[in-house]
This record gives structure tokens, sequence and C-alpha cells, in this order.
């Protein structure tokens, strides 16, 4: 059972590493897709574009300090041992921010994408309107918020078995 627990959370870091880093991604060409509602578009297309550009920075900022939380968790060690009290405390702050911000995102996500869908396009040839970022957004945050909670949860158990092998508190750092 102890091998299964710590193999299970050295899956679990890694794979809230790669969802940090899929956010980045997402965030980093969010905006490319509806560069042509500032170019091409009408009054209301260009307002709603400025509104997503504020948007996109705040959210890719965001991935930027879930990408650290993701390289502090390796730092402490978690993706090959058991965490001590302070790789426990590590765990507790980083899906704390990590799901609070997401569940953030994932509350306006959907009103700029209904936003995106009331405008008129019909001005705008050969445009294709897609909500493809979007719902790639929704799916990637609610995995980031289940994959960090889930992490707490075997990142407690691993400690809690560390506790009963008797072994210290605090893991030395060298």
């Amino acid at each position: 059972m102890k091998n299964y627990l710590l193999k299970t959370q050295s899956l679990l870091v890694y794979a809230l590493i790669a969802v940090c880093i899929a956010l980045f991604v997402l965030y980093l060409g969010f905006m490319t897709q509806y560069y042509s509602l500032f170019y091409d578009g009408t009054m209301e297309t260009f307002d709603y574009y400025k509104l997503l550009q504020v948007f996109n920075k705040e959210a890719f900022s965001l991935s930027l300090i879930f990408i650290a939380l993701g390289l502090v968790l390796l730092m402490f060690g978690l993706h090959k041992y058991r965490p001590g009290l302070f790789g426990l405390i590590a765990v507790f702050i980083a899906t704390v921010y990590m799901s609070l911000n997401s569940i953030t995102i994932l509350q306006v996500l959907p009103k700029y994408k209904n936003a995106y869908l009331a405008l008129d396009f019909s001005s705008m040839e050969d445009y294709v309107p897609s909500t493809f970022v979007f719902d790639a957004g929704l799916v990637l945050q609610s995995i980031m918020i289940v994959l960090s909670v889930l992490f707490a949860i075997v990142a407690v158990m691993t400690f809690v078995q560390r506790l009963k092998e008797g072994k210290p508190l605090v893991r030395k750092l060298i």
C-alpha cells in the first residue's frame, strides 16, 4: 500500500504540472483566435476584444503562478518522497490557491463565452466563430481542481504513513 500511494502521489505531481503547462500554453495563445474581432470587426467586437484581453492577461498570470507552485512541489521532493510538515503545508497552499483561482476562472469563462456567442459576426467575411479555447479552459481548470484536491488527499495519507513509521515531522533537506 505504501508504494501504491507514493506512486499515486508522484503521478499526481506530474499530472498537476502537465495541466499547469497546458494552461500556460492555452492562455499564451488564447487571443490568437480573436484578432479578427480587433481588425475586421465592428465597434462592438472591438470592445469585446478589449474585455477579453483583460481576462487573458489575468488568466495567463495565474498560469505562471500555477507553474511556479508546481515547481515548488517538485522542490519539496513530493514526486519521490512522502511529505514532511513543510511539504504538506506547501501542498495545502498550492491546493487552496490553485483551486480557488480555478473556480474563479470557471465562473468567468462561461460569461465570456456567452458574450462572444452573442456578438454579430455578419460584417466579418469568412469568420467562423469558435469557442474551442473557452471550452478547453473550462476542461483544464476543472481538471486542475480535481487533481489538486486528489493530490492533497494522497499527500495527507502518505504523511500519516510517515508518522506511523515513527519518522520525524520535518524531513531532512540534504
